[in-house]
Parts: structure tokens; sequence; C-alpha cells
């Protein structure tokens, strides 16, 4: 049985959508034992085009809390490791984390290899672990544990996706790329057994996380028979990638759909009008997107806290883990990871994107938005999704 959570939690129903945000009552949270989120994101490198805007939605999610009281009375804080993308250097943080800070529960990574290491830790310790952004099934599956909860889209949900979309689009052969490690291997095994019998795959070509000379991959989907490729190479690798790829032409000779993220605006901001127009691909979300009035409240923090309208997506993937983390400690009437655990599992949370939930192997019903590349107008030089669509998923 699901406990739905309508939370003004994160000050979203009492805030003022103008110049800025204000929430009507701040509380005096000062004097208690403050509750410790320990922030584990890539803020260095290639992985800080998601891992720094990652940070900044759980800054929201905190200043939130805060103004409202905290968390059972308490302030709230968020201490920050760069994970630096390397499995080994994201498990010893999460290690300081818990052992030094004391962190009552984590928060992380974007790289699926780093989070699995993360997950380790977290199992050892019994530290309540969310992960927004990672998403092989390998953290729920293989791996899973007590103590672990997905809360992005996972390679399930991506796969599944991935392959509406590939079929959308007519695609009858097609070539496919992505980095060698965990993720990639998830998500087209799930894209495999999606478009069997409709789709055939001419070639698989994946390439070693942290490449930056695309030239050999290139020539490979140049010159294998495929109509459409459909990838999910990301950050800094995806915009070195397209870069290189379209001064072949690339872009021109097929067609491509696109996993990962990278019709964010991180992505789209990155690459200017280098951005391949035509593309398929996908977006946790948009500051165009047109969603329901908590969504637009989101937007109204976010944008005051970047100062631009055109904000960041990968902010919205913590501020809602950071959601489930508040609404889970006050359920459970403590920080206690087993008493955490228990209120996870029951809840039902309505976040800017919608109604959330878990599933028994501890996997959110994440969705995700899709649709073709391009640019609006005549001048723009930052591409859109231009006919977003929110594609759900209900297990």
């Amino acid at each position: 049985m699901f406990q739905q959570v309508h939370v003004a939690l994160l000050g979203l129903v009492s805030l003022t959508v103008a110049a800025g945000y204000s929430v009507p009552e701040v509380f005096e949270v000062q004097a208690a034992e403050p509750i410790k989120i320990g922030v584990l994101m890539p803020i260095s490198g290639g992985g800080a085009f998601y891992g720094s805007p990652a940070v900044v939605g759980v800054k929201i999610a905190t200043d939130m809390l805060n103004a409202q009281g905290g968390i059972l009375g308490r302030p709230v804080e968020f201490v920050v490791r760069d994970t630096q993308l390397k499995p080994a250097v994201a498990a010893a943080a999460a290690k300081e984390l818990i052992l030094k800070e004391e962190v009552d529960a984590l928060i992380g990574a974007v790289s699926s290899g780093v989070a699995l290491a993360i997950s380790e830790v977290a199992k050892q310790e019994e530290v309540v672990y969310l992960v927004p952004i990672a998403k092989t099934t390998a953290l729920t599956q293989k791996n899973g544990h007590d103590y672990v909860f997905v809360t992005s889209a996972n390679t399930d949900i991506e796969g599944r996706q991935l392959a509406e979309m590939t079929r959308r689009v007519g695609a009858k052969r097609v070539c496919i790329t992505g980095y060698d490690y965990a993720y990639s291997h998830s998500l087209f095994e799930t894209f495999a057994e999606q478009v069997a019998g409709e789709v055939e795959i001419a070639g698989t070509f994946y390439v070693n996380l942290g490449t930056t000379d695309y030239n050999a991959l290139i020539g490979q989907l140049i010159g294998t028979d495929c109509d459409t490729v459909v990838g999910a190479i990301w950050g800094g690798g995806y915009i070195a990638f397209v870069k290189q790829a379209g001064a072949f032409g690339l872009f021109d000779m097929k067609q491509f759909v696109w996993g990962a993220e990278v019709g964010s605006h991180e992505m789209a901001n990155s690459l200017k009008l280098a951005y391949p127009s035509g593309q398929w691909a996908n977006s946790y979300d948009a500051w165009y997107y047109e969603g329901s009035a908590m969504h637009r409240m989101f937007h109204a923090a976010l944008k005051v806290e970047q100062g631009r309208e055109a904000t960041d997506m990968f902010p919205i993937t913590t501020y809602i883990a950071m959601q489930f983390v508040a609404a889970a400690m006050e359920q459970a009437g403590s920080v206690d990871s087993a008493a955490m655990v228990k209120a996870l599992e029951r809840l039902e949370i309505e976040t800017p994107m919608g109604m959330r939930r878990f599933n028994d192997r501890h996997e959110m019903n994440t969705g995700q938005l899709w649709g073709q590349m391009g640019f609006v107008a005549t001048g723009d030089d930052i591409a859109r999704i231009l006919e977003a669509e929110y594609l759900t998923t209900e297990y």
C-alpha cells in the first residue's frame, strides 16, 4: 500500500512567482543538530556538464526546506564531493562522508560505474543512497540491496523509450554506439529486446569512457550499412563526437536517435549551432516545457538561482531525490536508515514532473521528454526539443 504525500515540503505551494520567490513564513531551525546530506557528483572534467547543475537542485531543495523549518525541526546541510567520474575516488569519498562528515543519506552520481561503487559503500555502512542520474539496472537488480533507491529513468525505462523513438522514425537497420560500460550495456540489451523482429542491428560500436578522438567511430558509422544511428555517448564526449562528426557530414547521411539526455539545455547550450538539428533526443526536463503549476513554481526558483530564463535540466533530478529524502525522514520520524527504507518503499509523492513512487526493486516510475531537436526561429543559436512529449512509465 502506497502512502500519498502531497508535500508543501519544499516550499512549492507557498512560492510567489514573480521576479523572485519567497516563503511567507521562515522558521528558526539553527539551534538543532543539522541533518546532513552527502552529494557525490563529478564537478570537474567532462562529467561536470551534468554534475554541477545537479548540485544546484540540491541547493534549491535545501534552501526551501530550511525556509520551512528544515526536516524534523532540524536544519538541513549538504556536503559535496567530486567523484571525478572515477569509481575508486567516489567510493573513498562516500566512506569519508559517512564516517567523518556523518551524513544521514547519500545522493549521486552520474556514471553507472561510479554509482555501483558508491552503492557498495552504502550497503556496507547501511546508509540510504538515492541515485538521481545513473541508470544501470544492476544497481537495483544484480547488485541491489535495501539501502539503494534509483530515482532516474533506468536503462529498462530508457531502453524501452529509445526503442519507441527508433520505431517512430521508421528505422530498419541501426548502428548502436555508446561507452563500453554498465550503462550502455544495460541500455542496449533492453533496446535490442524491444526492437527484435522489427529493426535489424547492423553494428554495435563501443568506445572507452573518456574517449576524446572519435574519428575511428565516425569511420565505422559511415562505413556501415545502417539508416539510423542509436547512441548513448554523453557529457563532454558527446560534445566532442558531434563536433568531429559534423566535419564529416555524418548527420546528413543518417538519422540519429540519442539517449543519455543529450536533448538537455546543458548539451544544446554547449554546442550552440553545432547541435545536429533533426536528431531525436531526450531530457528529464526543459525550461520551455509547459508542465503543472508545481513545475512552473520549481522553474521560478531555478530561474532565480541560475539567473537566467533558459535554465538547466539536471537540477530537477536531485531536487526530486531531495523531496523523497525529506519525506522519508518526516514519515519515519527519524534519520534512522532502516526506518527511512520502510518509508521510501511506501511513499508516493507529487513532484514537479508528476506523481512518483518506487516499485518493489526500489526503481522509480520516472518518465522523460522526447522529441526532435531543432531551432525555433531564424537567428536562434540554441536547439531545443521542438514538440516535447513526456513519455511516462508505470510498473
